[in-house]
């Protein structure tokens, strides 16, 4: 008896299979991909269908236009200010005449900036959805300074991106006779928390390149369509709205509404100290 090709079916489209709330639009366009192949008429130097075991599907994504809304944001927690010192030097001055001394120095601190998507589609590479920053962050300037003008965010896990920012000091202080002075560079930090929610605009053609798998990686077939009709076509199929809610306009541009977190921590100022004793 001759065993039959399957069509490739996935479980509801999730990342990691965690949450029906991510839609994993890779493997949703690579079934697409693979149901058009098997629909297509088998070539005549060819004995049989090939397996889904035996192919490669690749996505090529170029001709897709992803468009990031300004989103919304509800704070979730008031902002933390946290005051640490970066660097110290002490000056023990034991002559009977004040001296003056210069505080001279360079540091770094690291600004996170931490996104998970609670609501809305992934892909096998970076989603491509952009943020802008919260209108009601504490210095912008700062925080701009700290992570650009847009935030990307990658899937439903965390992902925390880091930027180096530096700090500097070039001053003189004056170390009173027989007392020691210490002069710290202390930073303020804040970090803030917020919820997002926003819309996300996909409109364009997706390329599916199949290869068979085996061997020399023979090019199979390659197979391309309209965004809005593969997700057009997935959602009439998905009468109860487990995969996904998007709305899909004349233009054949997908609208899809989206969730998620953002945690950012950077600093917003720097304040040199001085004080002097009698000891180190």
């Amino acid at each position: 008896m001759m065993q039959q090709n399957m069509a490739f079916e996935a479980p509801i489209p999730s990342v990691s299979g965690r949450s029906t709330k991510i839609t994993d639009i890779g493997t949703m366009f690579k079934e697409w991909a693979w149901t058009t192949y098997l629909k297509t008429p088998r070539q005549k130097f060819l004995s049989r269908k090939l397996k889904i075991e035996e192919v490669d599907i690749q996505l090529k994504w170029d001709k897709v236009r992803i468009t990031s809304l300004r989103p919304e944001y509800t704070e979730m927690e008031t902002n933390d200010h946290r005051v640490h010192v970066l660097y110290d030097s002490k000056y023990q001055n034991n002559t009977d005449e004040d001296q003056e001394q210069t505080f001279r120095t360079e540091k770094e601190t690291i600004s996170t900036a931490t996104t998970k998507l609670t609501k809305g589609f992934s892909r096998e590479i970076n989603v491509g959805i952009e943020l802008t920053l919260p209108p009601d962050l504490p210095q912008p300037s700062k925080a701009e300074a700290s992570f650009g003008h847009r935030l990307y965010v990658d899937n439903e896990e965390e992902n925390t991106i880091e930027n180096k920012v530096k700090w500097s000091v070039d001053t003189k202080i004056t170390s009173r006779r027989k007392l020691v002075t210490v002069a710290e560079l202390a930073i303020e930090e804040t970090s803030s928390k917020y919820e997002f929610s926003m819309d996300v605009k996909l409109k364009g053609t997706i390329l599916a390149v199949i290869h068979d798998a085996r061997g020399q990686r023979r090019h199979v077939m390659t197979v391309q369509g309209d965004v809005a009709t593969v997700l057009g076509d997935r959602k009439d199929k998905d009468r109860f709205g487990k995969l996904f809610n998007v709305h899909i306009n004349n233009s054949r541009t997908v609208t899809w509404p989206v969730t998620g977190s953002l945690h950012l921590k950077y600093g917003v100022s720097q304040t040199v100290k001085i004080f002097q004793r009698t000891y180190l």
